[in-house]
């Protein structure tokens, strides 16, 4: 009886450990430490087996309850689907980070670089496609409300728009306005497409006249840090204005900062102390504001490249403070906001977004996703991370997607797409990439 009894309890603890490892492979956590529950639980499974039968017995035992697991996971997550992958994984002790997703890119967009298979890579079951290209890099781009496509190209000086994907029929790609200075930051307002140039900014009807409404004019372009990032809030319009040189104390006043034109029309200060801004985005379910930061070039040692989490009327700490470390005479970070979260200092953070609405499952749902586009210079590749959020505090950023070279693909913005998956940018090859949940995979 007693050794009935030890066997059921030792198949009850492999099976409830074997169930915990495998929505630990499925679900990628910020502290690794978690892995020692699951190992400890398989771990005195197998030690009760080996008291009363031979190994042999307990490596069947500990197959069936493999199995097991993985019928208990499937059933009780089916939109997980984890499949018998997840065993070879963790039996081989290859990481559900190495997993390749290949990228599906239609006949007509099968140009350099997408003339051949590729795969991107994700610890996250992903569904990538290649959802438009445009003739040159894409710094920026938003949906309006009928799902058109709308993306800033710098270099052409120009903004092109997508209509929405109907079917098997290609979609209409075609220039909605030129000969713009620089356009970079857009944002599809209900009715009007606002566009950030270097001196300034417009709002253009989608339908009519292209001459666009001035909203803001008269903005730094002497140099510098020209893009601006563009971001509705419930007082207005926010948009930053980046720094003119590395590190330097700023003549204009409007430098480093972020501004907020309200409902009014009124222009003023929002924060500052923000050299490059990268991302800006918005959470409305808890009112935080998020911006992604670029450390100088040359950057003092133990510098960093930053997540911020913005307020109205704070000091972010640049220039003479930079990470946590002050570069002034002043000691200047005793004075300024932390960053929420520090990043290499060669990261590049670019694209930032909010989780909130995407159709994926719930744990990936309650964080920011953060475009790093990398350093070549010092082999730091391209990726997107997920940055967990915990009663409005970054956790450590893991894994999402990576794979881009950074020659030839290279992610820039990254946001919500209308079917709630997640849209990403490149600014070198012009591609737009859709990561959609994988359901069933």
């Amino acid at each position: 009886m007693k050794k009935n009894s030890s066997l059921f309890l030792a198949l009850l603890l492999m099976t409830a450990g074997w169930v915990g490892a495998f929505l630990l492979s499925n679900n990628p956590v910020t502290n690794q430490g978690y892995w020692l529950l699951p190992a400890v639980t398989i771990g005195c499974g197998i030690g009760l087996c080996l008291r009363f039968i031979s190994g042999r017995k307990t490596a069947l035992l500990l197959a069936i309850t493999v199995a097991g697991g993985l019928t208990v996971v499937n059933l009780l997550f089916p939109d997980s689907r984890i499949s018998t992958s997840a065993i070879r994984g963790l039996l081989t002790g290859t990481s559900s980070q190495d997993r390749l997703r290949p990228l599906v890119v239609a006949d007509r967009l099968q140009t350099f670089p997408f003339d051949q298979p590729l795969a991107l890579v994700s610890p996250v079951s992903l569904d990538l496609s290649l959802y438009a290209r445009f003739a040159a890099g894409v710094n920026d781009f938003c949906f309006s409300s009928n799902g058109t496509l709308f993306a800033s190209l710098p270099d052409l000086g120009a903004v092109y728009r997508q209509q929405p994907v109907q079917g098997s029929t290609p979609p209409r790609i075609d220039l909605f306005v030129a000969k713009l200075d620089n356009p970079t930051g857009l944002v599809c307002d209900a009715e009007r497409l606002l566009v950030a140039e270097s001196s300034q900014i417009k709002a253009y009807r989608y339908v009519g006249s292209r001459t666009g409404n001035l909203l803001v004019d008269q903005l730094p372009d002497d140099g510098g840090h020209l893009d601006h990032r563009l971001q509705k809030v419930p007082q207005g319009l926010l948009y930053t204005i980046g720094s003119r040189c590395d590190a330097c104390e700023e003549k204009h006043p409007l430098r480093a900062t972020v501004q907020l034109l309200d409902q009014q029309g009124e222009r003023q200060e929002y924060a500052r102390g923000l050299r490059s801004p990268g991302g800006l985005t918005f959470n409305p379910d808890t009112d935080a504001l998020w911006v992604s930061e670029r450390s100088r070039l040359y950057p003092a040692p133990g510098a960093a490249d930053e997540l911020n989490q913005l307020s109205a009327g704070k000091n972010y700490g640049w220039p003479g403070c930079e990470g946590t470390i002050s570069t002034a005479s002043d000691n200047r970070c005793k004075d300024s906001v932390p960053a929420a979260l520090l990043l290499h200092n060669r990261a590049n953070p670019a694209g930032l977004m909010t989780t909130n609405f995407l159709d994926y499952p719930l744990v990936y749902r309650s964080s920011l996703l953060l475009v790093l586009q990398g350093d070549a210079d010092n082999r730091i590749v391209p990726a997107v991370v997920r940055i967990p959020l915990v009663e409005s505090r970054a956790g450590d950023p893991v894994p999402f997607l990576g794979g881009w070279d950074g020659i030839s693909m290279r992610p820039s913005a990254i946001h919500l797409g209308p079917d709630g998956a997640v849209y990403i940018a490149d600014d070198i090859s012009g591609a737009i990439y859709r990561a959609a949940w994988k359901r069933g995979g």
